[in-house]
């Protein structure tokens, strides 16, 4: 079961969950006692009002990712939609996240932003609750959400997100219709709010730095520092206090400048991705924390005490032989260390195969959280390698840069020192290796195998672009104004001819290992027919391939496709790194 983004109320709390099958939201009491509110689609996000008489869902009804818009009435479970027209994507914050807050504080408006009238750009609108009339107040060139208001409501924060690693801030002043631009920088600047106060807003920022620091913003002046580490700080939280997180290896720190407490796992990712941001519920903090031996769970945090509550027991049933994985480290051919997670199976008789699992994003991280299909390959006898190569999130900004312009370049040396640093443990079968990935991680998997195919005895992509210049063209028109910088430029024949040959489908040919490949039809993000095209490839070349066809989105929302997506790989992996059949 996965669970993410908690919402505290007077009460208990909300969050999503898929238990009943598909991610829906859920209601529990302090006390433990739950409730879920059934709804149309897959729930992505949740937000109360300030009176918390409703509850704002986010919803994918399609699996395109034209988010729509509810609220659902938690006495009675009645749900109206507020914006709910087909084909145009909606969003309460940074895409993915959950860390924004979209109601003002007076409980008069809602803050969205909306695809409705460019579906390249974002705008940003704000709904008279009262009246259900909104009124656009920041017409978009790129993608601009809405992330909070000022504490009198009269001005909402917004963030202009043009790429990961290069946003912008603006103040909407709802009053006189003026935006003003708060942070004017050179070059690539992160600036992830955090909330606004009387004193200003505060944020985590690069500006003027490689790693994410704690700041206070005031209109007009120069940022207040407060803390800077020489690591990422992944989120600052405002209420009766400011609170920043920190990373310590696999777990969270909370810290105050009097004190810090220590998390039993991992509880905070930048703007709330995946759910991990912590929040106040009154003078404690409510805290999503993983682990990749247990269920992730929530807990109560009491930053004064140090004590720890846990409010849910999700993982009771997961099996107690779960693997905790060792941050390793190894050395990429141009010098750059790149960490990882290794996982080794228990009491495994000689050495073992192994896979090398490459998250998605690209700028994205490999998390010490339960991930059932790495312990389902563990407990199968097989290790699993999950590197933060270049491009992942966590390192700094000049890190996850390095991936710009240059997916199938560097990268691919990455996956290179990552089969040689299996092969270097002698308790790994160097010559049964695999590689798996999905989205970005898919196209990491094709790249490995087309382009380092002496290294891996199977495969398996999921919703994986197997060809760049068609997946630069298929893209979410959102995405196209940051594209050039992140991929490439297809009306450059230089570029193009970059693109076409990082491309896993122009070397398919050269592919040796057995391939499991899996995509959905209405895949909105990766277009399947780079996959199609591949499946038709190989085939026509006479190689071992399966194609598995998702029912729908980018990836599976369905608890069960994920299960069973799961087991093929686990039977994939299983059938094709087995050991050689003594005297063959």
């Amino acid at each position: 079961m996965t669970v993410w983004g908690a919402w505290p109320a007077k009460e208990g709390f909300a969050y999503v969950s898929d238990e009943s099958g598909r991610p829906q939201p859920w209601f529990q009491t302090w006390a433990g006692e739950r409730r879920m509110f059934p709804i149309d689609g897959a729930v992505t996000r949740l937000a109360w009002r300030p009176d918390e008489t409703r509850l704002l869902v986010v919803a994918d009804v399609t699996g395109g990712q034209d988010y729509r818009l509810a609220e659902l009435d938690p006495a009675t479970g009645a749900v109206e939609w507020l914006a709910a027209e087909p084909g145009v994507r909606r969003e309460i914050g940074v895409p993915y996240s959950s860390a924004s807050r979209p109601y003002s504080p007076d409980g008069r408006l809602l803050a969205y932003a909306t695809s409705a009238r460019d579906i390249t750009c974002l705008d940003v609108y704000v709904r008279d609750l009262a009246t259900g009339e909104s009124r656009m107040v920041l017409e978009g060139d790129d993608r601009y959400v809405p992330v909070c208001f000022s504490p009198d409501s009269r001005f909402l924060l917004v963030l202009k997100f043009h790429q990961n690693t290069d946003q912008d801030l603006f103040a909407c002043d709802l009053t006189t219709g003026r935006v003003e631009h708060l942070t004017p920088h050179e070059g690539p600047a992160k600036y992830q709010p955090g909330g606004w106060t009387e004193d200003g807003i505060y944020l985590c920022t690069t500006e003027g730095r490689d790693f994410l620091g704690v700041a206070l913003l005031v209109p007009g002046r120069p940022l207040e520092w407060i803390a800077t580490p020489d690591a990422d700080v992944e989120n600052v939280i405002v209420g009766p206090r400011i609170v920043w997180a920190v990373p310590r290896d696999q777990r969270t720190v909370l810290c105050t400048p009097e004190t810090s407490l220590e998390l039993p796992g991992f509880a905070s990712q930048p703007f709330g991705y995946d759910g991990f941001v912590p929040r106040f519920a009154e003078d404690r903090l409510l805290v999503q924390v993983g682990a990749s031996d247990r269920a992730t769970e929530f807990f109560l945090a009491d930053l004064a005490s140090g004590e720890l509550r846990r409010l849910t027991r999700f993982g009771d049933e997961l099996p107690d032989d779960l693997v905790v994985p060792e941050t390793v480290r190894f050395t990429s051919a141009d010098g750059l260390e790149i960490a990882g997670l290794l996982y080794r199976p228990r009491a495994a008789a000689g050495p073992v195969p192994a896979v090398l699992t490459v998250h998605g994003g690209p700028e994205w991280a490999a998390l010490p959280v339960h991930d059932p299909l790495i312990q389902r390959l563990v407990r199968a006898g097989i290790a699993v390698l999950a590197p933060n190569v270049r491009g992942s999130t966590g390192r700094g900004l000049a890190y996850q840069r390095l991936i710009y312009r240059d997916w199938g370049g560097g990268d691919l040396a990455d996956f290179a020192a990552a089969a040689g640093f299996l092969r270097s443990l002698d308790w790994v079968d160097g010559d049964r290796l695999g590689v798996h990935g999905m989205s970005y991680g898919g196209f990491a998997a094709l790249s490995c195998l087309t382009r380092l195919p002496a290294c891996w005895r199977a495969g398996v992509a999921i919703c994986g672009p197997a060809d760049l210049e068609e997946d630069v063209r298929a893209l979410p028109p959102t995405w196209r104004r940051r594209v050039v910088e992140w991929i490439g430029d297809v009306d450059d024949p230089e570029d193009l001819a970059r693109l076409r040959a990082a491309s896993p489908l122009t070397h398919a040919a050269d592919i040796q290992a057995p391939l499991l490949l899996a995509h959905a039809e209405n895949d909105t993000t990766v277009g399947i027919s780079g996959t199609e095209q591949l499946v038709r490839t190989l085939t026509g070349l006479g190689k071992t391939v399966r194609f598995i066809r998702l029912s729908r989105g980018h990836l599976p929302d369905d608890r069960a496709e994920w299960d069973d997506l799961d087991a093929a790989v686990v039977q994939w992996f299983r059938d094709h790194l087995a050991p050689p059949v003594s005297g063959a």
